[in-house]
Parts: C-alpha cells; structure tokens; sequence
C-alpha cells in the first residue's frame, strides 16, 4: 500500500496522467468519506451541518486566496526547472496546510476547555 501512495506522490516524469488520475480519485474518496462522517454525526442536528457545509465552502474559496496559488505556483515552476514533474505539490500544501489549522483548532479547543472549568 505505502508503494502505491510513493508511486501515485513521486516526481518523475513516468506515468503523468495515471497518477493525477490517481490523486484526484484519492481526493474525491477523502471528500465523499469526510461528508459522509459529516452526515452521520450531524445527522440530527441541520444547524451543524449547515456550518459544516459553510466552513468546507469557505475553505475551498480560502485555498484559490492569491497568496496559496502563488505558493504552489512557485513550487511548481522551481520543480518543473529541475526536469520534474510535481503532480503532487498542491496535494503537499494543502495537507500541510490544513495540519496546522487542525492543531490550532485542537489547541483553541483545549484552551476554552481549560477556561471553561
């Protein structure tokens, strides 16, 4: 399995289009699974996911803010100079990205928590 995810992630000029295939199906189920959690654990509770459809839709509006494409552009040009092909360098940014806004959330989390009592 992790030699699937390290052919489907690496930067060689070998199988281009059979690995943003990939990645976009990896996207695809990794969204279908997230709003499927969504609807289960929100399921009696539409205020909820009613937020949770408004904070995936800003954040898929916050990831085209000008400052991440040219992140991303920038990576990709440097890559593509060095005779690489960086299918995967949004996939890097963004899953590195929405790691720090999770340990934010969790450390905001346990900040109120701590207050709270």
């Amino acid at each position: 399995m992790s030699n699937l995810f390290s052919r489907l992630l690496s930067d060689g000029a070998n199988g281009v289009r059979l690995r943003v295939r990939g990645l976009g199906v990896v996207l695809i189920v990794a969204n279908g699974a997230a709003w499927l959690w969504a609807l289960a654990a929100f399921a009696g509770q539409p205020v909820l996911l009613g937020t949770a459809a408004l904070a995936y839709s800003l954040g898929l509006r916050h990831g085209l803010d000008p400052d991440h494409i040219a992140a991303i552009d920038n990576v990709t040009r440097r890559l593509m100079q060095e005779g690489k092909r960086p299918v995967a360098a949004g996939f890097f940014f963004a899953a590195g990205h929405s790691t720090v806004v999770l340990v934010a959330s969790a450390a905001v989390a346990l900040a109120a928590g701590a207050f709270a009592e």
